[in-house]
C-alpha cells in the first residue's frame, strides 16, 4: 500500500506528463491516449531526422525495443545498421528517456484498456520507425 509520500510523487508525476494539477478532478485515459500518440509522433519526427542525417534508410524499417538486461534501446531483427543505429539511439539520454515516458505512457492505457483480465506476461513494448511513421506496439 501506498503512503502519503508516494502519493506525492505519483502526483508530480502525473502533473509533469498531463499537466494535472493535484485536487483536479484527474486524468481521463482518452487524455492518455492522446499524448502518448502526440508523444510518439514527436518521437518518431525525432528519429526520422536523426537517422536521416546520420543516412541511416527507414527501408526496411527500424524495430526498436527495450532491452532490460543492457537498459538500453535494441534494434531487432537484421537491420544493415543495426549496431550503428544503437549506438546513436543510446548514445542521447534524451531519445532513451522518452522510449521509456513512451513505454509507460502504453502501458498505462494497455493496464487501463484490460481492467479485469490477467497481464499478459513476457511481454515488451516495441516501436517501429517505417517510412510512413512510428507504430508502437507490445510483443513476446
Amino acid at each position: 500500500m501506498a503512503d502519503g509520500n508516494d502519493q506525492n510523487r505519483l502526483d508530480k508525476g502525473l502533473v509533469r506528463l498531463f499537466g494535472v494539477e493535484p485536487g483536479e478532478a484527474g486524468v481521463h485515459l482518452d487524455a492518455i491516449r492522446t499524448k502518448a500518440a502526440g508523444n510518439l509522433a514527436a518521437y518518431g519526427k525525432v528519429l526520422a531526422e536523426l537517422f536521416a542525417k546520420q543516412t541511416t534508410p527507414i527501408a526496411p524499417p527500424v524495430h526498436l525495443q527495450w532491452w532490460p538486461e543492457g537498459s538500453r534501446i535494441r534494434v531487432i531483427g537484421e537491420h544493415k545498421d543495426r549496431e550503428r543505429i544503437e549506438v546513436v539511439l543510446n548514445g542521447d539520454g534524451d531519445i532513451v528517456e522518452e522510449f521509456k515516458e513512451l513505454e509507460l505512457l502504453h502501458e498505462i492505457v494497455r493496464s487501463t484498456e484490460s481492467i479485469g483480465q490477467s497481464a499478459p506476461s513476457g511481454q515488451y513494448f516495441n516501436i517501429g520507425i517505417t517510412s510512413s511513421g512510428p507504430i508502437a506496439f507490445f510483443s513476446e
